[in-house]
Formats: C-alpha cells, structure tokens, sequence
C-alpha cells in the first residue's frame, strides 16, 4: 500500500472520529502520528515534529501565562466587567470583544491572539446569551479573513513573500506591489465584521473546555502582590517582544518559554499548573495536527490535488470564473493542508499557468493567499483552526451548514475583488 494510501486513510479515520466525538481530539490527532510512524510513511521525528515546533512551544507557554493570569485580580476585575454587558448589551459585549481582538491580530500571531483571548472568555458569565462556544467559531473566521491584511508587521511584508514563490516563472513588471493584496482583502475583512457580530446566535451554548487552564473557583486572587505584579510584568513582556519581533527575531518563540521558567521557580504557578497547561489535550491536538499535515505534503497528496486545478480551470474563458475556481479550490485545499503548505504549492502553479495562458497572474496568486487562509471548515485548517475546535468543542460537521455557506460568500466577495481589480484577461 503507498504512502499516499495509508496517509488518505488515516486521515478519513481521524475525520470520522471528530463527527463521533467520543474521544478527546488530542488522542485523536495523536494516534494518528503514532499510525503514521508505526506504518512508516513518516519517520519518528517526522511524525512527532509538532511537538519540538516553534508555534507549539509558543502557544503551550503562553497558556501556562495565561493559568497564572487568570489567577489575578485582573481576571476577577475582567469577569466582573463583561459580567455587567451582557443581558441587553449582547451586542455591545460582543463588539468589544472583536474590537479588542482585531488591535491584538495587529500585533500578534493569530494563535496567540486566539490562545490569550480563549483564556479571558472562561470571565463570561455562565448564565448570559454571550458564551464562549457561541464566539470562538466566529472569532476564528474573523481571525482567517482579517490575519495580515492590514499593512503592519507581517501584514507588511504579504506580497513580497507571494512574489518569492513566483519571482523565477512570471516577467518582473509583472510581480505584486506593496498593497495589491490588501486592496482585495480588505473588502472580504469589512464584510466580515457585520456577519460576525450577529453569526454568534447560530453557536449552540455551552461550557467552555479550559482543561489548558487551571482555573480555581475563588472570588479574589490568593496570590501575594508582588507574584501578581510579576505575572503581569512577565505579560506585557511577552506582548512587546511580539510587537517588535522585527527587531528580536526567534527570541519571539522563546520569551514565554522563559517568563514560565521564572514563575516556576518563584512558585507563582505550581508544578501541577504548568504540566496541565503545557500538556493538555489543546496542545496534543495541535501538535498531532501537524504530523497529519506533514504526511499529506509528503506522500503527494498536495501535488496531486494542486495539479486537479488546471484541469478545473481549463473548461471557462470567463476571467470572475477563474478566480472564482482558484479561490474555492484553494479554501478547499487549505482545510486539510496547512496554510503555508498550500500557498507554496498553488502559488507556483498558477503562475505557471498564467505565463502559459498569457494571464494575468496578479488576481490569481492574490486569490491563492485570500483562498489559503480561509480555514475555518475543520480542525486540519491550522494551528490556529485546530485550537478553536478543540477549546469550543466543535463537532466540524454539525456547524458545516454553517461555515460551507460563509465559506462560499467569502470566496465569491475575493475573486469579484480580485476580477475588479486584477482581471486574468
């Protein structure tokens, strides 16, 4: 049996295993790495590489930030704030709930910023409208169609890493320029926001999973002063180190790793606090995740899909159509294969494409960018998507008669975008 077999089964288990929803997702995604290595599609260190991941570690400690923040007076003061908007403020709450994640989205990773917010949302009252199963779905589609368009930090940096991935195949003058991509995204990302703050109420209610977060049922904080002020000194360091990460580089990855060492050794969290945080079924689910990724991009699944492409394309002159295709399949793609895995395999091609077709490769490499962060359909999307399944608890396939319809309207708004401004002909 091939590699890309076995890789294709193991992933339709693992599927089917999320819809019946018995087992913890992190055993789920784990097995699957221990299946893959057992059958030799991916070595050892291949299989498990999700753990020695830098996002990984970064998320794990940052929860471990987040178990000793909740334990602050700040967090009793949050609780008690949002506490006080809902009932007839609903809406105010949930607006200030996207504001306050949209300036963190500017200066952070999405999977920080959907780990640090996961970790305030546990302050909303049990017995309002406004739970945190009914908004971390609709924050994770916030998180995919807004996540680097505006021009800050990575945001920045956008059509130049779409142009390394074509620079060799298309002619120079036909390479993007600063803001091409945030001149399409930015319409999909202002549409967003209204659908968002009203999609909440499709969310069923319930409890959220914090298994990733020691969270003791107490009324005020039991930590000393100068334990407090320390969590949140180790905080907002943490914070300033990923706004400027231009300047410190991996230091980004590592900086909570070390604030965790230091409340560890002063005793501001207990042994028991950091093993639940840093090994919890959130943090298995992520890094199994990855093992699964990885196999399919290395059996061939992603060439092999990404080639269908051409064939999709091929039967329409209509140059809305073609972007159309290319955003679609490319949101289809990204839900089983990372992010940037899927950007390095279509960009190329496309652009391939475009010099043999004589198009325009503008519109289509910016769809495959738009299309690829569009991962919101199921937990293999990203770290990011695979975080926000495992902490609302969502079963991918009771909640598609939801994401398939957003999913389609957002495609359609990037390639009328991308027609609009970029036309293939």
């Amino acid at each position: 049996m091939s590699a890309l077999t076995i890789t294709v089964i193991i992933t339709v288990i693992m599927s089917l295993l999320f819809l019946v929803n018995k087992f913890p997702f992190g055993l789920v995604t784990l097995s699957c790495c221990v299946a893959l290595a057992a059958t030799g599609v991916l070595s050892i260190s291949e299989a498990f590489s999700g753990f020695s991941n830098q996002t990984i570690i970064l998320v794990s400690c940052m929860f471990c930030l987040s178990a000793g923040l909740q334990r602050t007076n700040l967090a009793f003061a949050l609780k008690g704030l949002l506490g006080s908007m809902g009932g007839k403020q609903d809406l105010a709450l949930v607006a200030v709930l996207f504001a306050i994640y949209w300036l963190m989205l500017l200066a952070m990773p999405g999977i920080v910023a959907m780990a640090i917010i996961i970790t305030f949302l546990d302050a909303l009252p049990e017995t309002g409208e406004v739970t945190p199963s009914r908004v971390i779905m609709p924050l994770l589609m916030f998180n995919v169609v807004w996540e680097g368009v505006v021009p800050i930090g990575m945001g920045a940096t956008i059509d130049f890493t779409t142009n390394a991935y074509m620079e060799s195949i298309v002619a120079e003058d036909q390479l993007l320029t600063f803001l091409n991509t945030f001149s399409v995204r930015i319409v999909p990302g202002l549409i967003m926001i209204p659908i968002c703050l009203f999609i909440w109420r499709l969310f069923p209610k319930k409890q959220l999973n914090l298994d990733n977060v020691e969270a003791k049922k107490i009324d005020k904080s039991d930590l000393p002063a100068w334990k407090q002020y320390l969590i949140y000194g180790c905080f907002i360091l943490v914070i300033l180190v990923m706004i400027f990460n231009s300047y410190f580089g991996s230091l980004m990855y590592v900086m909570p790793a070390i604030c965790v060492a230091v409340l560890g050794f002063t005793k501001t969290l207990t042994p028991h606090e950091m093993i639940t945080s840093l090994f919890s079924d959130t943090v298995l689910m992520l890094a199994g995740i990855m093992g699964v990724t990885a196999a399919l991009t290395a059996s061939g699944a992603a060439d092999l899909i990404g080639n269908l492409l051409l064939q999709l394309v091929s039967w329409t002159d209509s140059s809305f159509m073609v972007l159309w295709i290319t955003t679609l399949f490319t949101a289809v793609m990204t839900t089983f294969l990372s992010n940037s895995g899927v950007k390095s395999v279509l960009t190329p091609l496309v652009a391939s494409m475009a010099v043999a077709g004589g198009m325009n490769v503008a519109g289509l490499a910016i769809c495959v960018t738009a299309g690829s962060a569009l991962s919101f359909c199921f937990p293999t999307g990203s770290t990011t998507c695979a975080l926000a399944y495992a902490s609302g608890e969502y079963n991918p396939f009771k909640i598609l008669h939801i994401t398939i319809p957003l999913l389609l309207v957002m495609t359609l708004v990037i390639a009328f975008m991308a027609n609009l401004l970029f036309p293939v002909w």
